[in-house]
């Protein structure tokens, strides 16, 4: 049982940690950079999200080849996979950082005016596009480690890596409270990540040949561009409303829609990290050949994210004004409590989507799971716009609330699915019944 407990209790540990070592860590920054400069960070942040576009295809496809490469057991087929979605993240990386960059340096100033000095919207961009390009070639190693079920490696390097990208930065920014020093912090440990993550891969898949390459690369994508879908919709829901809220409300606005979006977000992300070892799991077993029952995983883990999803909205909920005042101050609190309690009820509506949405992608399913992303977050920040547009920063929950409550339709085609597998069962039983009465002498 134990045993069984091991990977999600690794992959919440190395989604929560970072969390928690930027919530004790928030204070800090927010005193040497400023409600500006702290600001300008989240806008990083936000941008280098946008890589999450390539991520979500990419890296969904890497998981679910190598994960089916072991469950034919082909060590060529996933030595190949990788490979392949190395090419694709290498030149998807690449050109999407090209756009942030011109992006930034061209329009940057006039697009965010808001943001303040158009010197550091530039180096933001500049910054930015250097993180994404190092992050869809993370993403592969990362994919490809958690694809072969290895959740316990794959924490532990990222958790090394987050605990010195926090520390590191903390030190930075104690000799040069400045954004330029904090970006370059940040690119030495993603550069030091990505080459660590690279050996480790090597190793525990016995990779001989890492060079990229797109031949035969159809059946990847032909995967990876629902999830590329799915990506844009993920990017207009989890990236494209802080960039609506920094345009449309400057600096400040952001920091605060950011801290309450970054206690909120726990709720659905802590039960997103857990149970994303089902993804591989199910695809693992649904390509062997052994007896497997979806139904009963299925009942386990969605009880199991209801109490979970339950009780963290629950304290956050009574708990969340207090948690601000002690974390960033009774001023700065006032204005990020006011949205917190919508945004904690949208989470804990999106938590009860994640089951069905890795049980999907397990069955190969992206194409539904891509579309309707999309289409929700398409939704959601057109909704968020005209809130923020007559309501101000109150009005910013909304877009989240209407993804979270159109994403409920993941549920559908997973009901489908159980109601026709009972039927079908049933009938094989009658006949099986029938088959039986007619043998009887």
């Amino acid at each position: 049982m134990l045993r069984k407990l091991a990977s999600p209790a690794w992959a919440m540990l190395e989604y929560g940690s970072y969390p928690l070592l930027l919530f004790i860590a928030t204070p800090w920054f927010l005193h040497q950079l400023g409600t500006g400069g702290y600001g300008h960070w989240m806008l990083l942040t936000a941008t280098v999200g946008f890589g999450g576009v390539l991520n979500a295809g990419t890296g969904a496809a890497t998981i679910k080849a190598v994960s089916a490469g072991i469950g034919r057991s082909d060590g060529c087929d996933i030595e190949h996979a990788v490979k392949i979605s190395l090419a694709i993240a290498s030149l998807g990386g690449g050109a999407l950082a090209l756009l942030v960059l011109a992006v930034f340096w061209l329009a940057g100033p006039v697009l965010l005016s808001r943001m303040g000095d158009p010197a550091l919207i530039r180096l933001t961009g500049v910054a930015a596009a250097a993180l994404i390009w190092l992050e869809q070639v993370d993403n592969v190693f990362s994919s490809s480690i958690k694809g072969a079920e290895h959740f316990g490696q794959a924490a532990r390097i990222e958790i090394a890596s987050k605990t010195t990208q926090i520390i590191g930065a903390g030190l930075v920014l104690w000799v040069w409270p400045m954004l330029w020093a904090l970006y370059m912090a940040l690119l030495v440990v993603a550069v030091l990540r990505l080459i660590a993550k690279s050996i480790i891969a090597r190793r525990l898949l016995g990779l001989a040949n890492l060079r990229p390459t797109l031949i035969g690369a159809n059946t990847i994508l032909h995967f990876a561009k629902w999830g590329w879908l799915q990506g844009v919709g993920g990017m207009l829901f989890g990236v494209a409303d802080r960039m609506l809220v920094g345009s449309l409300l400057g600096a400040s606005s952001l920091t605060y829609y950011s801290i309450a979006s970054q206690l909120a977000m726990q709720i659905h992300a802590v039960s997103a990290a857990g149970l994303s070892v089902i993804f591989p799991k199910i695809s693992r077993k649904l390509e062997g050949q052994g007896h497997f029952s979806l139904w009963r995983v299925t009942k386990l883990t969605v009880a199991g994210n209801l109490l979970l999803s339950s009780f963290l909205a629950l304290v956050l909920l009574l708990l969340g004004p207090m948690i601000l005042r002690s974390w960033i101050g009774a001023d700065s609190a006032a204005s990020t409590a006011k949205i917190l309690p919508w945004l904690v009820i949208a989470y804990w509506i999106l938590a009860l989507n994640v089951v069905p949405y890795y049980i999907l992608l397990g069955m190969g399913r992206m194409r539904f799971v891509g579309l309707t992303v999309l289409s929700c977050g398409i939704i959601a920040i057109t909704t968020m716009y005209f809130a923020i547009t007559r309501e101000g920063l109150i009005g910013a929950p909304a877009g989240r609330g209407i993804y979270a409550l159109l994403s409920l339709a993941l549920v559908f085609p997973l009901a489908r699915h159980f109601f026709q597998e009972n039927r079908t069962r049933r009938v094989g039983r009658r006949s099986s019944l029938a088959s039986g009465d007619g043998s009887l002498p």
